[in-house]
């Protein structure tokens, strides 16, 4: 097929398409230019893609299949087709088998393309921002007249595109200087000559406790004080003796405003004046200066935060939420939910490595206070004459070495938690003022005699027994009590064996980011032993096997070894039972308690009052383990008889 330019119908269809699209835009001059141009070069296929500005993509805008216009079509890679050759900036033409000189691009095949013939749409700068594009299902042989046609539809097409490119840089303009007006933490305020407020933005309303709606058109006067008016009609009086505009007046202190309830408060003014449309306005940046003595304090705290967060940070990190299915964990969780809410003293205890820190940030995040900070101090790993010091702050010259005033952690607490690990290693004075805070929220910093309030929920973790600790007249009884207020166990991993299975695909998973390796779990040994091993260190320690097992291993099933040399249980034959699984515990204690009663259930005196369970529920762990009453020594003969 031959584009002929004496068809005595191409001129009209050519005016038709300009007259068609000359008053649209966007979306709509698509829908009217692509048909018009497969119309008029009588083609099937006519489509416009926009280049990426690295030029290795290009974006449908849109695409006509001789039937409809489809808009955002899809992105397509750019090098290797034939587009990529515009980039060139000339006309580009496969009259017949553009198949062949792409053969990757099966989709020409599929639509059935014997020709292509693409024209450039460079910007203003000459840089090609994509393409105008028709394709046929038989031969092109496009006269110089057509391709010149071809180019003013390329042009008008580009024209569009920049209009549409220049919307929207316009329209991102506006949106930043509009959110710079809103999050402006300063009120900002604009007024006439006529000193009518004409902008009000968020931070003014906040300040001036009123509406935007309600403060425009209001005199800005009514908002000011009697020396801030005087001090503002000085201002406007020397721009209208003659001053030059744009002269700035800065008032940073002196000065106070009015609310909308009348209350005056101090503030820091900057007046500036400009011209907008042959009309003088005037601009009013203004903030509160008590609100900036508060955003102080505040920052304050804040830099004290982020310090103790980057320390934190540098520490080991530890996994963040309970990993396990059991029994024990899903009533841990239970526990959790209960006391969480609350701002009530939890004390949690158990074994070391159990994860008792874990236990108190799964409490802190599930509270209301989750939105403030969880402070962590470990009060074993400070020497006895610096707890204090970390508990309460201290004052400059407290002690030597005090050479500034440091904020404790409760007070870096306020509003959230503390979390107290190993607080049982707390010497008798720290143990005398924690008393207090618990009690009444407020304590004096080292070496201070001031008294500062706080709102601090605390949770206290410990592997010791702080009963025996007080009993032996080394832990404060009353400490104790406050502290114990909701007390949670958490059980060893020994006694929660179902969960290792999950506990190893958790470690792994983070070891496989960790090293950069992949790993699909242990072998069906290594597991064998893992739930066999008594695990003295618990979760601590199982983390740390396998971490040694994955360093090691070669592929992506991790074996780990056996696990003797690694453990620490006690000799036997020295007089020490070695430890047990929780149901050999469990098992031995039923029999003596059974033995004891004459293995007799129910009653006042049987084996389910002293054990403090159900009938029911005591024969059913009998069954489960395995729990049976000895037959009677004749009874035994007679049947073996």
């Amino acid at each position: 097929m031959t584009l002929n330019t004496n068809d005595p119908d191409a001129d009209a269809v050519i005016r038709h398409v300009v007259a068609g699209t000359a008053a649209l835009t966007g979306a709509d001059f698509l829908h009217a230019l692509l048909p018009g141009v497969a119309q008029a070069l009588n083609v099937k296929y006519v489509f416009v893609a926009e280049f990426s500005p690295d030029q290795q993509t290009a974006s449908t805008l849109a695409f006509w299949d001789g039937g409809k216009v489809v808009l955002d079509a899809g992105d397509y890679a750019l090098p290797g087709s034939p587009c990529e050759q515009v980039l060139g900036g000339d006309v580009v033409c496969y009259p017949r088998d553009v198949q062949s000189a792409f053969p990757d691009h099966h989709e020409l095949g599929e639509m059935g393309v014997s020709s292509y013939v693409a024209v450039p749409m460079k910007a203003i700068d000459g840089k090609v921002m994509g393409h105008l594009a028709i394709m046929h299902t038989e031969p092109l042989h496009p006269s110089p007249a057509y391709i010149d046609i071809f180019r003013i539809f390329g042009a008008r097409a580009c024209a569009e595109m920049q209009r549409k490119c220049f919307e929207e840089a316009l329209a991102a303009s506006e949106e930043r200087l509009s959110q710079i007006l809103s999050s402006a933490m300063d009120a900002i305020i604009a007024f006439d000559t006529d000193r009518r407020i004409r902008l009000f933005n968020p931070a003014a309303e906040r300040i001036f406790g009123c509406a935007a709606g309600w403060a425009m058109d209001q005199p800005f006067d009514r908002f000011l004080s009697r020396p801030f008016r005087a001090l503002l009609d000085r201002y406007v009086g020397a721009l209208g003796d003659g001053g030059k505009p744009g002269a700035e007046l800065w008032a940073p202190e002196g000065v106070s405003a009015l609310r909308a309830n009348r209350e005056e408060f101090p503030v820091e003014v900057t007046v500036s004046s400009f011209e907008s449309r042959g009309q003088r306005l005037y601009t009013v940046i203004l903030r509160d200066v008590n609100e900036r003595m508060r955003a102080r304090a505040q920052l304050a705290r804040l830099e004290e935060q982020n310090v103790f967060l980057r320390k934190e940070m540098t520490g080991p990190r530890q996994f963040r939420r309970l990993i396990g299915e059991s029994p024990q964990l899903r009533e841990l969780h239970a526990l959790i939910g209960t006391v969480a809410r609350s701002d009530t003293s939890v004390l949690i205890t158990g074994e070391t490595g159990t994860g008792k820190e874990l236990i108190a940030h799964a409490i802190h995040a599930a509270s209301d206070r989750c939105d403030r900070m969880l402070v962590k101090m470990n009060c074993a790993a400070l020497p006895s004459e610096l707890v204090e010091s970390e508990l309460f702050g201290h004052e400059k010259g407290a002690f030597t070495g005090a050479l500034q005033q440091r904020k404790g952690r409760f007070e870096m607490a306020d509003g959230g938690s503390l979390f107290l690990d190993e607080v049982g290693e707390l010497t008798p004075p720290a143990q005398a003022k924690l008393l207090r805070v618990l009690q009444e929220q407020e304590f004096e910093r080292v070496g201070g005699s001031r008294v500062i309030k706080v709102d601090v929920r605390v949770i206290a973790a410990t592997n010791r027994n702080l009963g025996e600790m007080v009993k032996a007249g080394t832990f404060r009884s009353d400490l104790y009590y406050r502290l114990n207020v909701f007390p949670i166990d958490v059980p060893p991993l020994r006694a929660r064996r179902e969960d290792i299975p999950a506990l190893v695909d958790h470690f792994l998973g983070a070891l496989a980011r960790k090293l950069g390796r992949r790993f699909i779990g242990v072998d069906a040994m290594s597991l064998k032993r893992l739930r066999a091993y008594h695990w003295p260190g618990n979760i601590r320690e199982l983390q740390n096997i396998i971490e040694r097992a994955a360093v090691i291993a070669a592929g992506e099933v991790v074996e780990v070894p056996a696990l003797e040399s690694s453990a620490i249980p006690p000799p036997e034959g020295n007089g020490v039972r070695p430890l047990r699984t929780l149901e050999d515990v469990e098992t031995e204690h039923i029999r003596e308690v059974l033995q004891l009663t004459e293995w007799i259930i129910e009653g006042k005196r049987g084996a389910a009052g002293i054990l403090g369970m159900e009938p029911s529920t005591l024969r059913y762990r009998m069954q489960k383990l395995g729990i049976r009453r000895p037959r009677p020594a004749a009874e035994a003969s007679t049947s073996a008889s």
